[in-house]
Order: structure tokens, then sequence, then C-alpha cells
């Protein structure tokens, strides 16, 4: 049955009570990062968060809770492998510290119980669609903007690219690979069902890896031996369907459906599988057996096979500012999407109401506008994604359009267009030189009006925008070459969240650390305040 767990102090076996002068007054220092850290992060953790993994029936947890999230975010804060993470927590006094484990006799938590901890996370959300982690995060970051009085008047996000820990495969290595993993995963079942050519075939298939083979073939080989793969992988996919559900097996099926199509040729009884165009394969197509999640994106000329996270953050000048929204989705997804959900997600942490969101030209599309305009929300794109149009438009009334060509100073009649349905949108008609009429919509119009906007937004205000480079940068920090050291989405929503919790843990020591003693004891006696109507719902914090 699960239960919470505690954490106290004895007197007789505290670490600081066998450390002397300079030491102990570093230790006990309470700016210092691993006193910051238990107390900002590793006490704020609500252990009832991660009840579900331990509910009746599959064990109690047999370590704290709150120090297995804690040395996970440690673990990915500070860029440490496994081995580091717990020579650490073991050794050094300040991590120990930092997790709680504050007397000498504390046992960190062994190796297995902290990776089933991690895996149950992960097996959790492949069953519900729930990533504990991420109500963490937004649990712990609410808690942090009632504290720190973050309000988020003006908030700004931004999004990065970062590669799946897997290789570069081509379409053969893709279907090579799924080929091998399914036949060593179902062995006995395979060979039971193909007949003996076939089965011969395929044991000289998985024989070798993707690489090898592609190393010594030549282009028009992999070709043939890509087309020959496919009949029999189709058989495969075909005799085995009992083995649906089975991980391998989706795998399996899908990689066929997404490289091959079926065939039957007029006159002939038997259907053979033939090699997809380049041209049909999406950019959601399994890149890699060994990571069905990640995507394929070319963004800017920079290609990755992964994930996109993208961040939200505060940014109101003069206060501390905190990042209040992580999304991890694959790489195909675009920044339009991110977002809606991320401004509803701000809007449940911070403190106030958000009153502008500066983004780049990524993330403006007509339904985000719409979207912002009813929330009442500022959006500010320091750019619009696409070319400009040569015209410009601008509206005269209800029904009155001028336009003006840009390059040549012209100002064009615009006549309203007829339609049959009087619910159609809007749309208008001119005639430039010999030209056939262009056609002009109100999405046309509206994106005109905020290209305009934009040109003349001061450079501070796009400065704002632009700041948050600087948070994509430390996100990525341990990954200088776009790659992480995970696979799936699932781990990578782990990494993420840990990331920008130890990055709100950063920005709070630093804030905590820069601030006089007077400010320090206010802002105490506020919090204590604030926290207290908010534990007894009291409708007098609704005026803070």
């Amino acid at each position: 049955m699960f239960q919470k767990s505690g954490m106290q102090e004895d007197l007789f076996k505290s670490a600081g009570s066998v450390m002397g002068g300079r030491t102990k007054k570093i230790y006990e220092d309470g700016k210092g990062w691993h006193n910051q850290f238990r107390e900002q992060v590793t006490n704020r953790i609500e252990e009832e968060t991660f009840k579900p993994l331990f509910s009746a029936g599959s064990g109690a947890p047999n370590a704290p809770i709150r120090v297995l999230a804690g040395m996970m975010i440690l673990k990915e804060g500070q860029g440490l492998s496994d081995e580091h993470l717990y020579e650490d927590a073991r050794f050094n006094a300040l991590t120990r510290s930092a997790l709680g484990l504050v007397n000498t006799d504390d046992e960190v938590p062994v190796e297995s119980t902290y990776y089933l901890f991690r895996q149950r996370i992960v097996e959790y959300e492949r069953e519900t669609g729930v990533n504990l982690m991420e109500r963490l995060f937004r649990t712990l970051t609410k808690e942090q903007c009632l504290e720190f009085a973050v309000s988020g008047k003006h908030i700004r996000m931004d999004s990065k690219l970062l590669g799946s820990n897997i290789a570069r495969y081509s379409r053969y290595g893709i279907v090579h690979e799924t080929v091998r993993m399914f036949y060593e995963k179902n062995t006995e079942a395979v060979e039971k069902k193909l007949k003996l050519r076939e089965a011969g075939a395929l044991r000289e298939i998985v024989r070798e890896r993707a690489s090898e083979v592609t190393y010594r073939s030549t282009k028009e080989e992999l070709e043939g031996r890509f087309a020959e793969m496919g009949g029999l992988v189709h058989v495969l996919v075909k005799s085995l369907k009992r083995l649906e559900g089975q991980r391998e097996y989706e795998t399996l099926k899908r990689v066929f459906d997404e490289q091959y199509r079926v065939e039957q040729a007029e006159g002939e009884k038997r259907q053979r599988a033939v090699p997809r165009e380049k041209e049909e394969i999406s950019a959601k197509s399994v890149q890699s057996p060994h990571d069905t999640d990640c995507h394929y994106r070319n963004k800017n000329g920079h290609e990755v096979k992964g994930y996109s996270i993208n961040v939200t953050e505060t940014c109101d000048k003069g206060k501390l500012n905190l990042l209040v929204d992580v999304q991890t989705k694959p790489a195909s997804i675009s920044d339009v999407a991110y977002l809606t959900p991320a401004l509803d997600a701000a809007s449940e942490i911070v403190a106030g109401k958000v009153e502008v969101v500066h983004t780049d030209g990524g993330y403006h599309s007509p339904g985000n506008h719409e979207y912002c305009n009813k929330a009442g929300v500022e959006l500010l794109t320091g750019g619009m994604s696409g070319k400009a149009s040569k015209y410009d438009l601008e509206r005269a009334g209800q029904n009155n359009v001028i336009v003006t060509n840009k390059e040549t100073g012209e100002v064009l009649p615009a006549v309203i267009t007829k339609t049959k349905k009087a619910d159609a949108p809007k749309t208008w008609r001119i005639k430039d030189g010999e030209h056939a009429p262009i056609y002009f919509t109100e999405a046309d119009i509206e994106t005109s009006r905020l290209r305009k906007k934009n040109e003349t937004l001061p450079k501070e205000v796009r400065n704002i925008r632009n700041n948050v480079e600087a948070t994509i940068f430390q996100l990525g920090y341990h990954y200088r070459a776009d790659k992480s050291k995970y696979r799936g989405l699932e781990k990578h929503k782990i990494w993420a969240l840990s990331r920008c919790l130890w990055i709100n843990f950063r920005r709070i020591a630093a804030w905590v650390g820069g601030s006089d003693g007077l400010a320090a004891a206010v802002r105490y006696i506020f919090t204590l305040l604030r926290v207290a109507l908010v534990k007894m719902r009291s409708p007098l914090f609704q005026i803070a």
C-alpha cells in the first residue's frame, strides 16, 4: 500500500554535526544550492502525485518518492550519468543534502528501485496517456509562482528540435532492422509458419545488421534487396496475424504499410508488394524500429529524426521569471499547434492574467490569433512565416478594401464577389494589368494588418521574444549535438520536464541569493499569508 515518506534530521547523525569551521558554514548556508534545491524542489514534491504507480497489488515504494524524483531532476539538471549520479548521492555531502539525505546513515535508493520507478512512469503514460512528471511539474511550478508572485502578464515561447538516440537508417535499413527485431522476438513462431525457402531467406537477412549490409552494398544492390524484402515482410504480416497487439508485430505491420503497397497484376492471382515512391513516405513514418515515436523534420535545412520540445516562460521585467509549460511532441508537429495549450497551461499556473504572448512567426495562424482575441490576450509574432504579399490590404468599412501594389504604389479597385451562400466568407477581386483576376479573403486582410504591425514593433519589444533563445540554449545545454540519450516519447518528456524544473530552480536560487535581508523578510511574510489563503480556499486570494 502507498504511504507518504517522512524525513527528519537526527541531531547526532546529521552530516553538519561532524563538520567544522568554514566547511560547516558553507554546508549550512541557507542560500547554498543544495539547501535551496531541498527547499524549492525536494520538499515540494507531492508524493501523492505518484500514488497511481503503487495501487493495491503492485507493491509499495521501498524508497521515498521525493528522493527518487529529486534524483531524476538532479541527473538531467547536472547532465550526470547514472553512475555519477549514484556516486554523488552516496558520497557528496551537498548532493545528499539536496535530496534530503541529511543524516549520515540515510540510505540512497538502490539502483533497481530507481530504474523501476522511471519505468513505471513510462508504462503508466502508455496505458493511460497521463504523464505523472508533467503533473509534478505543474503542481510544483504553481507553488513556486505563488510563493514568488510570478505574475505572467507577459509570456514568451519557443521550440527546440532534439534528435532521438537512434542510428540514421535508409529505407532499406529501417525495414531490415524491423524484420531482424521481429524475428529475434518470434523466432519459433516464424520458423513454423514460413516455407523452407522463405525461412532460409529470412535467416540470411537477420544474420547481419542493416549497417553491415549497407556498408558493403551498392545503391543498386540495396534497391534490389529492398524490393525483394517487401514480399517476405508481406508474408510475415499476413501469416502471423495472431500476434496483433505485440509491439514488434505492430511495428512490422506499420513499416510495411508505410514503405510498400500491395498490387495485383491483371491476370495474376497472387498479390505482390511494391516499394512506394519516395514522395509517398510521410515525415511521420517510422524512422527506426528502436524508437517508433520519433518523426522526421527538416527545419531550415536542419534535419532531425526525433522530437520537438516547446517551452513557455514568463518575461515580466524586473521580476522572477519561470518556465510555466513544457510540451514534448514528435518532430513533425508544427509550432502552431503548441500555442493554445501552452497559453491554457500558463494561465492556470501563474498568479495573474496573461496579457501578452511573444512568439516568432512559426506560431502565426488565423486560428491562434482568433483564440488570443477571444481570450483577451495580445499575440505578438516577431515575424511571420511565408513570403510577404506584393499587395497591401487595408479594410475601409464593412465591405470595402483598399488594395495597394507595394512595388508600383498603384491603388487598385477591389470588388466584393457575389456568392450563392449567405454564410460564405467574403472575397474580394482585383485586376492588376494583364494578369488574371486576383482574389483576397478576410484572412488575407488580417495577415496584411499583422505584417504591418510587426514591422512597427520597437526593437526592445522584439528583443523580448529573442531572449527566449537563451532558455532554449539552457534546455539543451548537455546535448550540443542536438541528440539525446533516450528513445521514446515518454522518456523525452521526462527529460524535458526534469530539465525545466532544474532551470526554474537555478533561477529561484539566483533570485533568493540576490535579495537583501529586508526584501527577503517581507516576501517571506507575504508568502506565508498567500499560502494560508490558498489552503483555506479564501476568496481574498483572488485580490492578490
